[in-house]
């Protein structure tokens, strides 16, 4: 198996990576899905924001993302993307490197999350039985 690929990303909030930060985050590879909030071609930049907002009470928050691996791609703001890439933390806070970007406008997001929490606890139970 070639060790030198990037991770796949693992499936996390925009407030995970916040609430947790740099101790568990930084360097690694990370798989976000979020609502497109801004977007500069030329200094290849862009902020998604939590898209669970309306779901939850959870704080508006906006991920950092620098796009350079990713431009030019169909950037509408408003759409939702999900982007794979590492989290890098800054001085100003994360920033995610992303090399991967995929626009998922229409997805369901409630039945996302709640299909992830539930693989969670799903997995966090079949480690259990193997300690």
């Amino acid at each position: 198996m070639a060790r030198n690929l990037p991770g796949s990303g693992e499936i996390v909030r925009i407030c995970e990576i916040f609430q947790r930060g740099a101790e568990e985050f930084d360097g690694r590879a990370v798989r976000v899905m979020g609502k497109l909030e801004t977007h500069d071609i030329v200094d290849c930049t862009a902020e998604l924001s939590n898209v669970e907002r309306a779901q939850k009470s959870s704080p508006h928050q906006e991920l950092a993302v620098n796009t350079r691996l990713i431009e030019p791609f169909q950037a509408r703001l408003g759409s939702i993307f999900q982007m794979v890439g590492e989290v890098e933390f800054t001085a100003h806070g994360p920033l995610l490197h992303a090399r991967v970007v995929k626009c998922v406008d229409g997805i369901d997001t409630a039945v996302y999350y709640r299909v992830l929490d539930m693989q969670r606890h799903y997995l966090k139970g079949r480690l259990a039985l193997q300690v």
